[in-house]
């Protein structure tokens, strides 16, 4: 059920010298994200020594691979199908084939492979090119963290670029008031269906003191009317918004 999950979570990846990306500085890496469970008969001490194995794995080989979970802050009793997200972000889509062959094609891969089979149980596989939209601070040594993600919808001839570019105009408002937080949009890619089309996730967080600052910010009358101004002939986004606690694997 497993083997194709090789994936990662978000908050590190793609980062600029500054809290936000130029548009000479767009870059698309590919990642990978996926609903998962527990495996029956398995327990989190199993999940966490393997998680550790695959790690190592990840290390000795120098595979360039950002590896981490999201579990839901509040899990109703329909729409989720999952007790976490496993996400994961390559460094580059060279990085991601040359990882997916040791994966598959050497002894050790397939038995990380075998090992993850046994303490997880995975569906609903989405592949996606993933841009970083902003920086924050301290994210290179974050090992936890709290984010939000939203569907969006692409305005027609509107692409990820134009994303990026109107996102700059967000970033310096959010500059000017000093919030402090990461963004990165996640394209569909391959694999995805026809109906993904023109669609997208945002992934924004970070530290939990800053994502609550951010949160108090978001609220304001003001700072509505001045994103909707900003993203409305670009994108537009859900307003329900799905809270996760990060935890990363390094």
């Amino acid at each position: 059920m497993i083997r194709n999950i090789f994936a990662a979570g978000c908050f590190s990846i793609l980062v600029s010298m500054s809290a936000w990306v130029h548009a000479e500085d767009f870059v698309m890496v590919p990642g990978e994200m996926r609903g998962c469970k527990l495996a029956e008969g398995a327990s989190m001490n199993d999940l966490n020594a393997t998680m550790a194995t695959t790690v190592e794995w990840l290390k000795a080989d120098e595979h360039g691979y950002e590896l981490w979970s999201a579990t839901p802050h509040f899990l109703p009793n329909e729409g989720y199908d999952f007790d976490m997200l496993w996400m994961g972000f390559w460094t580059s889509h060279a990085e991601q084939m040359r990882g997916l062959k040791a994966f598959y094609t050497t002894e050790a891969g397939r038995q990380i492979g075998a090992a993850l089979n046994q303490v997880l149980d995975c569906s609903n596989m989405r592949h996606f090119n993933s841009v970083r939209l902003r920086s924050d601070a301290g994210e290179d040594d974050r090992q936890q963290g709290f984010g939000n993600m939203f569907d969006c919808a692409l305005e027609e001839n509107k692409g990820p670029q134009d994303v990026a570019d109107v996102f700059q105009k967000w970033n310096r408002y959010l500059d000017a008031n000093g919030i402090d937080h990461g963004v990165s949009a996640l394209f569909p890619s391959s694999g995805s269906t026809e109906e993904a089309a023109g669609t997208f996730k945002v992934l924004w967080g970070g530290d939990f003191a800053d994502v609550g600052k951010t949160l108090e910010f978001l609220t304001k009358p003001e700072s509505i009317a001045t994103w909707q101004k900003i993203i409305q002939r670009t994108y537009s986004c859900d307003t329900f918004d799905r809270g996760y606690f990060f935890q990363r694997y390094h």
